[in-house]
């Protein structure tokens, strides 16, 4: 299972918009605020471009949903001990408690889909979870081939 939670947060993916138990979770808060809230869970400590990593957004974004959870009381940001200027965030006890409950929660979860599936089910379903999320997130054309990111060039007059 900790594949599993591996796969959820290193592939940007929101995990409590997966399972149908977690309303009353997702109507205090966004599942963006969620996903960084878990992601402080499980790393206990991140800046504002790893949390950018893991969730696959913007920095601009990223920055946004820290700044309405330090203003919802459920993270702090201070600076790094290594580097003074580095922000780093960390969850507060409100934070921690909202987090134990996503994760009491998506543990649940997982704990029904290891008992559905055999060990070997299992393997399989986490393997094929990270190929489909991997292939999920590639940008692919109608056609079925890679696409770069092309840049435009605008005239300026």
């Amino acid at each position: 299972m900790q594949q599993l939670f591996e796969l959820i947060f290193k592939n940007g993916l929101r995990p409590l918009s997966m399972f149908p138990d977690t309303t009353h979770l997702e109507l205090q808060l966004t599942s963006s605020d969620f996903s960084a809230l878990l992601l402080l869970k499980f790393y206990e400590q991140l800046t504002m471009s790893q949390m950018a990593d893991h969730l696959g957004a913007p920095l601009s974004t990223v920055t946004s949903i820290a700044k309405r959870l330090v203003k919802k009381g459920y993270i702090y940001r201070e600076k790094s001990l290594q580097d003074q200027r580095i922000i780093v965030n960390r969850l507060t006890e409100d934070g921690e408690q909202i987090a134990e409950e996503a994760l009491s929660t998506m543990n649940t979860m997982f704990g029904r889909i290891e008992l559905a599936l055999t060990a070997e089910e299992l393997q399989q379903f986490i393997h094929l979870s990270l190929k489909v999320a991997k292939a999920l997130q590639q940008n692919l054309d109608p056609a079925g081939s890679s696409k770069s990111p092309t840049s435009r060039k605008i005239k300026i007059e």
